[in-house]
């Protein structure tokens, strides 16, 4: 029977994200919860890659039981956005993507472009065919416009790489949305697979409730840590959200609560959820025909 991994997925430790016009965590997602989560959709593997650190996968690693746990980080790099897995240590963001390839395999680590079609993250686009990748993520069950995902598996079918699937989850209900399968069921079988170009894909694209429910976490959670700042004004909390909102100067506090506020009034997250979804769309179909894929669908 085949293996299941997740090789996309995040934790609060993955910093803020600009959503309309409030910087969000990325993802509040607690490192066991994903684990849960994974060990619910019978994954024998998942990947935690947080943006730019480590420190996800390592707490993880510490709870997980069922499920192993693969070290990774979704590096930001000049070119676009590298996944790194199986890794020790942090790879500073910033550098060209060649060069940050280049110290994952230094690591002993696999070095996979996430999105790489992606109409709206930071992605590597066409670049895959040149860099020293061991491989692609063909199947991201979050990027929903569908468009993104048929240009990676047209484009990158033939090319020499190993194709893989990811959830690319930012809330635990998303976990497992997509997997890489590959013979074998552990983590070492993982790595190997990716080499030897022998993985490949299956799930199914995530629901917009979800995507619209951890938006409305987020900002939830933001709103409290901010209202505790303003209160307190002390910070409990070891993640890079929380640090930020701490130094925020007070008058930028209270006005990000007002904004919070706004965004949360039925039916502002709601209506933030349709429009957004529809514009990813928009560009990535726009991609699609620059890129000759055909009619529109």
């Amino acid at each position: 029977m085949a293996g299941k991994a997740d090789t996309h997925t995040h934790t609060k430790y993955s910093g803020l994200s600009k959503v309309l016009f409030l910087s969000l965590p990325d993802s509040v997602s607690e490192p066991d919860e994903v684990i849960r989560a994974a060990e619910a959709r019978g994954l024998d593997v998942v990947c935690v890659t947080d943006h730019n650190t480590i420190r996800g996968g390592l707490e993880a690693r510490k709870v997980a039981a069922r499920v192993e746990v693969v070290v990774g980080e979704e590096v930001g790099t000049a070119d676009g956005e590298v996944l790194g897995l199986f890794l020790t240590e942090d790879v500073p963001r910033g550098l060209s993507a060649a060069e940050t390839i280049d110290r994952i395999h230094a690591q002993g680590g696999v070095a996979i472009a996430p999105h790489p079609f992606s109409a709206h993250c930071s992605a590597l686009g066409k670049k895959v065919f040149e860099l020293d990748l061991d491989g692609i993520e063909a199947f991201n069950s979050i990027h929903r416009d569908r468009y993104s995902n048929e240009i990676a598996q047209r484009l990158c079918a033939s090319a020499g790489k190993a194709l893989t699937g990811g959830s690319d989850a930012h809330g635990p209900s998303m976990v497992g949305n997509a997997y890489t399968t590959y013979e074998g069921s552990s983590a070492e079988d993982l790595r190997k697979a990716i080499l030897a170009g022998k993985t490949s894909f299956e799930g199914e694209y995530t629901e917009l409730k979800d995507i619209i429910w951890m938006t409305t976490t987020v900002a939830l959670r933001l709103q409290e840590i901010i209202a505790r700042s303003l209160v307190g004004g002390e910070n409990h909390e070891d993640t890079i959200y929380a640090r930020e909102v701490c130094d925020m100067r007070t008058i930028s506090k209270v006005l990000s609560f007002i904004g919070i506020m706004a965004f949360m009034a039925p039916p502002a997250t709601l209506l933030a959820g349709l429009v957004g979804d529809r514009l990813h769309r928009s560009k990535s179909k726009a991609l699609w025909l620059e890129m000759g894929g055909g009619k529109a669908f």
